[in-house]
């Protein structure tokens, strides 16, 4: 696991206090106990390095201080770290121990030679002077293991051949190192997660705020290399919403640059629906098995986590620069349904049973986190609306004043010259007109007296949805017909007839359904503009089971830019330089309304497809 277990609080030479005194404690008792001439601790840590964190030696201070003046290198400074990626040190013992045979460490690894333990860090003239100086005999690596995954490396140096009860002894030492480290890891695990659940709910309103704290904590928390979190969206579009990388913001930028796309840019997408991601980390993990969503999905190449948006030698150059060993992708879920991935990449070789379980942990909280912010948001966006209604129905209060007043004194005026017509004008029909402009200015105060009242209840009845939808072309095109020609685009009109009613206001059904059909027809407009191409709306009703009717309205204009496909529903966010933003809005909220729902499927230059289902009364 890459958890940095050595950035903790209350540290002591970069490690954390705890784990520090066990691991000493155990260096210390390989000398007293065993009489060895010396003994170190190292940790396996971030980057596969093995740095020593502890050690004791059995020898006085002066001896060791002249030891390490002819060696030139102190015991627990900087340079003293293997690498097991780096090929310089494929000789040491510590590596031979962890490397082992055929991929599997050994028990331990003994050599007659200091120079084994210490190259290539000291040369092998000194490293034979040092071990004349302290007439070590042998040298030990022993490394130790949880879940059979190695740890750390207890090394030890005698003046006497090792036996066999002093191997035992040191594996048993080296399990204790292990046990520490687990917990240390388990508590670090722990620390992370209160750590994140707290500025959750300090940022819960904010869902882009939510998402960066989780990648965050991966990186900088637990420190892998980077992280990233692609949340479901429509269109079953997983784009990248937040990550962050664990290296200097100039090599971000040229790893960016090498890759040929950002990790948070249109291209950072993965389309569930599209054939050519199938093969993708993010998509294998929420396609799953059976159609039922993994837990998680490794791989060893970070070309399965970009495919198809970055080549395969790009993607292998990067893995190569970063020494990302293997990334994870992990769906997260609200309520059995997927809405999100989190990814990892890790400089280690194989993620353990602790680090799925805290990344499963960390993706339910940013699942909750979007939850909560979503919840937010759209309580937010519903005083909003409240406010935005308030205003209409003040602005509609002294505008419906202004008008009862125009009438009031037309009808005055009618009032006035009525005896000249009916005295003076021969014509009947003409007489008569003063009656007819008297029955319209009344029908007039009427709907005034009704708007007069703009939270007044629409009257619910059962609906024909066919009706309505031949209502709102009729609103917002002519439909051609022998007496009238063909303007504008075709429109494909599709509807079986004898469909259930529903329940609801006819004038609202139609007028969600005008709105959508004018997004089509200025779609097409526009696309016609720019090439000239014939312009085509499709308009169908079908029933899909006893309880649901389903309406289809596809076009073939410009479509839905990808980044503004998740955004067409959200209140005041309009493409139009002159649009409020409110008219699909209100489509959403008043569909959903009705227990019904409203996707929208859009190809960019092809074209638009929103589909509607309503519930038949029961």
């Amino acid at each position: 696991m890459d958890v940095n277990l050595f950035s903790q609080p209350n540290q002591t030479n970069g490690i954390a206090d705890e784990l520090q005194k066990v691991l000493q404690r155990i260096a210390d008792d390989v000398v007293n106990s065993l009489g060895c001439v010396g003994a170190m601790v190292a940790p396996l840590e971030g980057g596969n390095a093995l740095p020593v964190r502890a050690y004791s030696v059995g020898i006085n201070n002066s001896l060791l201080k002249q030891l390490e003046t002819k060696l030139g290198v102190s015991f627990l400074n900087t340079e003293c770290v293997a690498y097991l990626d780096d090929s310089r040190f494929k000789d040491n013992l510590s590596l031979r121990a962890v490397k082992g045979t055929n991929g599997r460490p050994e028990q331990f690894v003994i050599s007659d030679s200091l120079y084994d333990l210490f190259r290539p860090i000291v040369n092998r003239p000194l490293s034979n002077l040092a071990q004349q100086l302290t007439g070590i005999k042998q040298v030990i690596a022993v490394p130790f293991f949880l879940d059979d995954e190695v740890v750390g490396n207890l090394f030890a140096a005698s003046r006497e051949p090792f036996s066999q009860r002093d191997i035992d002894f040191l594996i048993a030492l080296g399990y204790q190192a292990a046990t520490a480290i687990r917990s240390q890891r388990r508590l670090a695990g722990i620390q992370t997660l209160e750590r994140v659940v707290l500025a959750l709910q300090a940022g819960m309103t904010d869902e882009k705020r939510v998402l960066q704290i989780i990648v965050d904590a991966v990186v900088h928390e637990l420190g892998y290399v980077g992280a990233m979190v692609a949340t479901l969206e429509v269109g079953n579009a997983l784009p990248v919403r937040a990550y962050a990388v664990n290296m200097a913001q100039n090599l971000i930028q040229e790893l960016e640059s090498k890759l040929g796309v950002g990790f948070v840019s249109p291209k950072s997408v993965a389309y569930l629906d599209d054939d050519r991601f199938k093969d993708n980390l993010s998509v294998r993990a929420v396609r799953g098995t059976n159609g039922r969503p993994e837990k998680f999905v490794v791989s060893d190449s970070l070309y399965d986590l970009f495919r198809p948006v970055v080549a395969r030698p790009l993607a292998a150059l990067a893995q190569k620069f970063t020494g990302i060993k293997q990334v994870i992708a992990v769906p997260f879920f609200l309520a059995d349904e997927v809405v999100g991935n989190l990814f990892v990449a890790s400089r280690r070789s194989e993620f353990t049973v602790q680090e799925t379980e805290i990344l499963t942990i960390l993706g339910q909280q940013a699942a909750v986190g979007i939850r909560n912010a979503r919840i937010y948001r759209k309580s937010e966006e519903r005083r909003k609306v409240a406010q935005v209604f308030a205003d209409m129905a003040f602005n509609s209060t002294v505008q419906v004043h202004t008008l009862r007043n125009h009438i009031g004194a037309f009808r005055m005026y009618l009032q006035l010259v009525e005896p000249f017509i009916k005295d003076r004008v021969a014509n009947e029909s003409m007489r008569d007109l003063g009656d007819d402009i008297e029955f319209r200015l009344d029908k007039a105060a009427e709907i005034l007296d009704n708007l007069h009242e703009p939270w007044r209840d629409q009257p619910e009845t059962r609906v024909d949805v066919n009706a309505c939808l031949r209502q709102a072309l009729k609103k917002t095109m002519p439909i051609p017909n022998q007496s009238m020609p063909q303007s504008g685009p075709d429109v494909d009109l599709s509807l079986v007839e004898n469909l259930p009613l529903i329940k609801t206001s006819p004038e609202m059904l139609t007028e969600a359904f005008k709105i959508i059909i004018d997004n089509g027809l200025e779609a097409i407009k526009e696309k016609t503009s720019q090439n000239g191409q014939d312009g085509k709306l499709e308009v169908e009703s079908r029933q899909v089971s006893e309880a649901v009717i389903q309406v289809v309205i596809r076009d073939n204009g410009i479509g839905i830019a990808p980044e503004n496909l998740s955004r067409i529903f959200e209140m005041r966010w309009s493409t139009k330089a002159a649009g409020m933003g409110f008219g699909l809005f209100w489509t959403k909220e008043y569909i959903e309304g009705l227990a019904g729902s409203i996707d929208v499927e859009s190809i960019w230059q092809q074209g638009t497809t929103f589909t509607i289902t309503l519930p038949v009364e029961s």
